[in-house]
């Protein structure tokens, strides 16, 4: 009686769960055949060694201003200037060289309301529950799919 129940199972063409394995040979094949069609196509080629060539010009461009270390080096001076001396090398100026256009100097007012900090921190725990949320609900529907 159990040889009978479970002969089906034991013919070579069962296979419900990934399909008829000559129809997954097939489909491998397919999918193998697509994806050399992709890889081999004239304007795939062209765009890849056109950019091959774009990133060795620029390669060989950077080496030519003295690399990372001397465009870092530019940028740093031009962001972070030196500060200039002045009258025989203080860095201050003096007190009778200031000058103004006319605005007075206004300390600058507290905002009233809620912090930016509690909306992100919020955002964050916010984020983080839906998240935990979604991954245990998928993690409950693997559980009970078997």
């Amino acid at each position: 009686m159990i040889t009978g129940e479970t002969e089906y199972m034991l013919d070579d063409n069962y296979d419900d769960f990934f399909g008829n394995k000559k129809k997954r040979k097939a489909r491998r094949a397919k999918r193998k055949a697509r994806r050399a069609a992709r890889r081999s196509a004239p304007k795939r080629i062209a765009r890849r060694a056109k950019s091959k060539a774009f990133f060795s010009k620029l390669g060989t461009a950077v080496q030519d201003m003295g690399g990372a270390t001397a465009i870092g080096a530019a940028i740093d001076t031009i962001a972070q200037p030196k500060p200039t001396t002045v009258f025989g090398g203080a860095t201050d100026a003096p007190s009778d060289y200031d000058f103004s256009f006319g605005a007075p100097d206004v300390p600058e007012e507290e905002k009233k309301g809620i912090p930016t900090i509690v909306f992100v921190l919020g955002g964050v725990v916010v984020v983080g529950v839906v998240g935990l949320v979604v991954i245990k609900s998928k993690n409950n529907k693997q559980l009970y799919q078997q």
